[in-house]
Parts: C-alpha cells; structure tokens; sequence
C-alpha cells in the first residue's frame, strides 16, 4: 500500500454486505475523501456523503480510518440507518435524494441472505415504492439517467444578454466548473459500471413527468420466491415474501378508512393469525393497516407488527419499528 492507497473501508453500512455496484462508487468517494485527508490532516465525512450529490448523498458512510481526526465527528446514532417516512422497515435506503426521498433495496426476507436486491424510490410524501431496478448497478444505472435528464432540462449556463461575460464568469465560474466535476464523474461510473445510462430511459414500474421519477401504480413488484414460499403484494408496494406454511388460507381482516372506523376487527384478526402460527398473513395485514389507517394509530400497531417480525425470524425488522417511531408519535 503507497502513502496514496487508503486502508480499506469497514463494510457495516448495512445489514448485509455492500453489493458491488455501490462498493464501487463508495471506493471513488473514499479514495478522494483520503487524498483530502492527506494534504489537510482532516478527515472530511461529508466529501463521502455528498460525493454523487448529482444523484444522491449516501445514507451512510464508512467510519473514518483509524487514527484519523474526521469533521464533523460521527457517533453510532448518526450512523443509524433510518426507515424514511411512509416506508417501511423492508426498505433499506442506501442514498437520500435531498428533498425527503430516498433511493434504497428492497429486502423483504432478509433471512434469505441475498448478495443483491431490487432497487427502488420512496419519496417520503407518500405511501408506496417506484422500482428503478432489479438490482444495484441496474438503479445506479437509473439514477445516472435521471442525473442525465436534468442536466438536458438545465443545460449549462451563459451569460445572459446584457450582462458582462467576465463579470458574470467570475460570479458563476464555480458553478461551471461543479457541472463539468459531475459529468466527468458520471462518465467515470458509466465506465466502470459497465452501464449505458441514457436520459429517455425508462424501467418499468416507473415513468416520466418531466425530470421527476413517477409511480407506475399498474405495476407490481415481483420477487424471485423461493420454493415452498410465497410472495403475496401490498399496500406498501413490496407486500410480504415468506414460506408458504406462515400463511393462512385466507385473506386478512381489511382496514377501511373512515370517520367511524375502529382498528380492532383488523388488529384482533391479527392477533389471532399469531396466535395460530400465520405471521405472514398478519403481517399482510398489518402493513396494511399502516397504510390505509391514519398515522397516529402506529403505536396501536407496533406490537403486533413486531411480534409478526420476530415470528419470521426478523428481529432486525422489529428493531426497525424503532426509528419509525418518532415519527408517528
């Protein structure tokens, strides 16, 4: 290792290893976090987060090399990894998108310990998920795509009429030269991606309006299932993916919304589907709930909701209903 190679970075970010395709962007962004490094003597966090600000800040980031003084100082709950609003715990966001949205996998069983998940958008407005790909290199490729359209709706600026061109390149020079960094890095990660992104691109479950990502809401989401499971979609977009015999035969107790509705047909039909050993079918149900039932019955929900996790060996997702927590309160 030369006085330039940093030493590698620690793979926690997540609960299961970094796919490829992001290691590789988060390698570009760590290589030049360290070359700072070395010639200020600081180890500066947020040239990390924010190194692909034309697409996303990264949700989490490795913690600095040993020994090193970082700016600003990060501690274990700013590294936590967050359930962005209105999403739930089977999302887990790996970009934030600035504006409440977040880019992230979707992981509806964990316990399967895949190397690589689809990839998705939730714009923290709004229930639901937008699939940009079936995997990490295919949703970077998206998002490369959506930098793209941006950039050919805001193309590079010019001295208006009237204006001094010098005066003007001296106040707006900065800006130029941060557009031509960002398209030279685009290039670089179409190139080691292996990726052709094109602003026209479409995926489906998505479309256009304008430079904005929209939900195609015809669409489900279709996992890979295992034999002897079964996938069965929801009003969170992502739904449920367990082994068939978790499943009751039939469908859960639907909340309706209304000025007179009364969660506890729903929340007893849940209980009962735990009690009979059916965790998936309740917990059909109670993501269901979520979505349809105003926010502030979540502490109504949370038990069960965790209980049905925990039943399917996903303590981690339990956890989750933690960070969410704050929100809804």
């Amino acid at each position: 290792m030369t006085d330039s190679t940093p030493p590698p970075w620690v793979d926690d970010l997540f609960p299961f290893p970094t796919p490829p395709a992001l290691r590789t962007l988060i390698d570009i962004a760590w290589q030049d976090a360290y070359d700072f490094y070395r010639e200020n003597e600081s180890f500066d966090c947020t040239l990390l987060e924010m190194h692909y600000d034309f697409m996303f800040d990264l949700a989490k980031t490795p913690r600095p090399p040993d020994g090193c003084d970082a700016y600003p100082e990060i501690d274990n709950q700013d590294r936590q990894l967050l359930v962005p609003h209105f999403a739930t715990p089977e999302f887990v966001p790996f970009g934030s998108l600035g504006d409440g949205g977040y880019i992230g996998w979707l992981v509806p069983a964990p316990e399967l310990s895949r190397l690589d998940h689809p990839v998705a958008l939730a714009n923290g407005h709004e229930h639901g998920v937008t699939l940009i790909g079936t995997d990490t290199r295919t949703g970077l490729e998206f998002m490369l795509s959506r930098a793209l359209r941006r950039w050919r709706q805001e193309p590079d600026t010019e001295p208006p009429a009237g204006r001094d061109p010098d005066v003007w390149l001296a106040q707006n020079q900065w800006r130029i030269n941060a557009r031509v960094k960002d398209r030279q890095l685009a290039d670089r990660l179409a190139a080691e991606l292996r990726v052709h992104p094109d602003p026209d691109r479409t995926f489906p479950g998505s479309r256009w309006n304008g430079t904005a990502v929209m939900q195609d809401t015809e669409f489900d989401i279709v996992f890979d299932v295992p034999e002897g499971w079964r996938h069965e979609p929801g009003a969170d977009g992502i739904g449920v993916l367990a082994p068939a015999d978790a499943y009751n035969d039939r469908e859960p107790v639907v909340y309706v919304s209304s000025w007179e509705s009364s969660l506890e047909p729903a929340l007893a039909d849940a209980e009962r589907l735990l009690d009979t050993g059916h965790p998936a079918t309740a917990l059909l149900g109670l993501k269901d709930i979520f979505v349809n039932a105003p926010s502030g019955h979540f502490a109504d929900l949370k038990p069960l909701w965790a209980r049905a996790y925990r039943d399917l060996g996903r303590a981690e997702y339990a956890e989750r209903l933690d960070l969410m927590t704050p929100m809804y309160q």
